[in-house]
């Protein structure tokens, strides 16, 4: 199984939406559930990463390639980034904003940070979040960072793991209450990996 590794590209957006409402464990639903009707939250999704606005563009990602199909991707960017927007503001209820309050404000300060990983279920195991992981440390170096955050949900124990053998940590602990669209205990953990 040879799978390439190259940047995101205009075409993959689709997938890439997928991918990321996968690793957002609910919370892509939750936020985008029902804004317009006839448009789900995936599609919401691809058409902001299609637009190319720095820093949720498809530019953003690294994507793991098999056969042209792509089978995961790392999407990141410096944390600076990781906040509540104007933007946000005017286009998510505030009641699903003040539900991602804390997660939102939660960042290392000066680092880059791992919006999403994702790798397809069938493809899991075979190193490929590991070697996306890695590209995405370098990708962060070459860009000035010595360290790399993500937040990853508290109960999603294997992904926690993965991240512990890539040289992550534990910063602090996130407020992320269960929601039907989002059934998760625990809240979320902050990380960091020194590069």
């Amino acid at each position: 199984m040879e799978v390439l590794y190259r940047a995101g590209q205009k075409t993959d957006v689709k997938t890439l939406a997928e991918l990321e409402d996968i690793a957002s464990g609910g919370a892509v639903e939750f936020l985008f559930h029902d804004l317009m009707p006839g448009v789900s939250a995936v599609q919401f999704v691809a058409s902001g990463l299609e637009q190319d606005v720095y820093p949720h563009s498809y530019r953003s990602a690294i994507v793991a390639e098999l056969n042209h199909h792509v089978i995961g991707m790392a999407l990141s960017f410096p944390a600076t980034y990781h906040q509540i927007t104007p933007e946000m503001r005017d286009l998510f209820p505030p009641d699903r904003l003040e539900h991602f309050q804390d997660f939102f404000s939660a960042r290392v300060e000066g680092s880059f940070f791992l919006d999403a990983l994702c790798v397809l279920t069938d493809y899991q195991h075979k190193g490929i979040g590991s070697r996306l992981i890695e590209l995405t440390k370098s990708k962060a170096q070459t860009e000035g960072y010595n360290s790399l955050s993500l937040i990853v949900l508290a109960d999603n124990i294997g992904a926690q793991r993965l991240y512990q053998r890539h040289g992550f940590e534990s910063v602090r602990s996130i407020e992320l209450h269960p929601h039907p669209l989002m059934p998760h205990q625990g809240g979320a953990l902050l990380m960091r990996a020194n590069l």
